[in-house]
């Protein structure tokens, strides 16, 4: 693998020990990988460090006490608790607390503490051939689908990126692996970010680790839409790149899909995608949780205006989830009182399958974490929908934004009707 002076420089320590065994871990990477070389990235989505993992938050105060410094500009991904208000949640003070050490260790790493799983929505928007690095999936999907940069899906190696400011070139990062391997047609007409999930899932499902090239579409697609779609794909099949002719850089209208496996998405699927995700007991959902992923600024402006006067109604709690920096213009803009107002709560940092709800990743007894006993979790996101059963074993119901805030007023069930065409 070719090394520039500066890698070796790495190597060698010039730039400190934390450095150069970031610098370490990702020739070994690159190597792994036959990478012919290791690429300049202009950004990278890091891990937050989580606390419901034993020894997560330790090991990123390790990396931070051993000199750590971020390169170039990092964003940390979402974490295990609110930590403005994680007693609001009903999270322990020892998570919260505990959280809170990681915030410190990425602030004395230089990371930009956004705590989010949808950075772009909070002013990080990668450029077109750029590239970063993303330990989050969504985050990866979405910079190589809309904005056309360039990202695998990474793990801790995210970090080392940030770093060093340095990934090795494999996988998304060489052009012969952005070409499309499938043929997506739509004939379904999805409507609304819910749809969208559930297109995405039905799509990934479909084409698993590929990077279909979708045609059909009858409108273009929203930002909210497109990244819908794209955490649908992700969840479902592992996907981290589509194509969307005329959307998607460099792509035109004439891009090349002669000989590729050809796939149909119609309406029955986007409906099998929303029955397949309704499990739970139509009149004994106790929870509702709309911000899969975290909601921007667009989707809170619609959230206030379907909750606007309303009440949500005795036994059901409602969670919007969003990031810092979308929560502080929602705030600004008078959004999130009429939230509030019906009774909702507006949570940030975390979500319902990372934070004390999630009963899969064996948290350490001494946090005395107890996640509470729900009965049916109502959704309007497929990716939401599929980690809820995966991760909290939870029963669900998925349904359409607009649906959900008024199956939570009512209290009473109201499913996504199968659209014609």
């Amino acid at each position: 693998m070719k090394l520039s002076d500066r890698d070796l420089a790495l190597l060698d320590g010039d730039e400190g020990e934390a450095a150069q065994q970031a610098m370490e871990a990702l020739v070994q990477l690159g190597e792994a990988y036959d990478a012919a070389d290791i690429v300049e990235i202009g950004y990278a989505h890091v891990h937050a460090g989580m606390a419901l993992y034993k020894g997560d938050v330790e090991l990123i105060e390790a990396t931070a006490q051993q000199g750590a410094r971020m390169v170039v500009p990092v964003s940390t991904n979402i974490a295990n608790a609110d930590m403005g208000d994680w007693q609001g949640t009903g999270a322990p003070d020892s998570l919260g607390l505990l959280q809170k050490r990681a915030e410190a260790a990425h602030r004395a790493m230089g990371s930009a503490t956004s705590f989010t799983c949808t950075p772009y929505w909070a002013g990080h928007w990668p450029t077109w051939n750029m590239h970063i690095a993303s330990i989050e999936s969504g985050v990866t999907v979405f910079a190589n689908s809309v904005l056309g940069a360039r990202s695998n899906r990474d793990g801790f190696f995210a970090v080392y990126a940030g770093m060093t400011g340095r990934y090795p070139r494999f996988g998304l990062h060489l052009d012969r692996n952005r070409q499309p391997t499938h043929r997506v047609t739509v004939t379904a007409h999805p409507c609304g970010t819910a749809d969208f999930t559930a297109l995405g899932y039905a799509i990934g499902t479909a084409v698993g680790s590929g990077v279909p090239l979708i045609r059909g579409l009858q409108t273009r697609p929203s930002l909210d839409e497109l990244d819908a779609m794209g955490v649908g794909m992700a969840t479902s099949g592992g996907v981290a790149m589509f194509i969307v002719p005329g959307v998607t850089p460099p792509f035109g209208e004439e891009a090349d899909v002669t000989g590729l496996p050809e796939v149909e998405v119609a309406e029955t699927n986007l409906a099998q995608v929303f029955d397949d995700f309704c499990t739970g007991e139509e009149t004994g959902f106790d929870f509702v949780h709309l911000g899969c992923p975290h909601a921007s600024f667009e989707e809170m402006k619609h959230y206030a205006a379907l909750l606007m006067g309303r009440r949500i109604a005795p036994g059901v709690e409602l969670w919007v989830t969003t990031s810092r920096a979308v929560h502080q213009m929602a705030r600004d803009a008078g959004l999130l009182a009429p939230m509030l107002a019906a009774g909702a709560r507006v949570v940030t940092d975390t979500c319902p399958i990372s934070c004390h709800f999630a009963c899969t990743c064996s948290p350490d007894p001494a946090l005395g974490v107890t996640p509470p006993t729900l009965r049916t979790i109502l959704v309007d996101s497929a990716k939401q929908a599929h980690y809820v059963r995966d991760m909290i074993q939870c029963p669900t119901l998925f349904t359409s934004s607009e649906l959900a805030v008024e199956s939570a007023v009512t209290g009473r069930f109201i499913p996504r009707r199968r659209r014609n065409g």
